[in-house]
């Protein structure tokens, strides 16, 4: 049976998530202090049913940081587990360069009003200070490292819509 043969009910549900990659002049990340999970996370999150994962990481950056910004190439895609703990499905995340902040940028960073029972604040943090970090999780530090790696190397995944390039990325 073909891959578009396969009847949608016999499919498992799985989560996507859109994060960006931001950095600022000193070669710090950016992090949202949530004030719903455990850890701090990079701006972004889940993808709505028929939404267009670029649109979803436009709008999440958006509610999370008040910001509308133009975004960078894939660098990452990350197949997360199911959680047994939390019960939640597992997920593919994928992982965009939202680009370098200026230090005047990065200062002026607020929280949006809309957000303020969502988001605590945020943290930009040098990747060297991410092992042992006790608000980033070890697979929130891998991944991060891993996008960073692939920005310095150049190595950008293409983002295609039903084949052709996204002009969105």
């Amino acid at each position: 049976m073909g891959y578009a043969d396969v009847p949608a009910d016999m499919y498992q549900r799985t989560r996507r998530g859109a994060q960006g990659l931001a950095r600022d002049d000193q070669g710090r990340v950016l992090f949202v202090r949530t004030l719903y999970g455990k850890g701090w996370i990079m701006p972004g999150g889940a993808v709505h049913d028929d939404e267009w994962i670029p649109d979803a990481m436009a709008r999440e950056w958006a509610e999370e940081t008040g910001l509308h910004r133009e975004f960078g190439a894939l660098l990452a895609v990350d197949q997360v587990p199911a959680d047994p703990d939390s019960g939640s499905n597992p997920g593919i995340d994928f992982v965009f360069d939202a680009g370098v902040f200026t230090d005047g940028q990065a200062a002026a960073l607020r929280v949006p009003v809309g957000a303020v029972t969502e988001i605590g604040g945020y943290e930009w943090v040098h990747p060297d200070k991410f092992d042992g970090h006790e608000c980033i999780a070890e697979y929130t530090a891998r991944r991060v490292r891993q996008a960073l790696a692939a920005h310095r190397a150049g190595l950008w995944v293409p983002f295609l819509r039903h084949g052709v390039p996204d002009p969105a990325v």
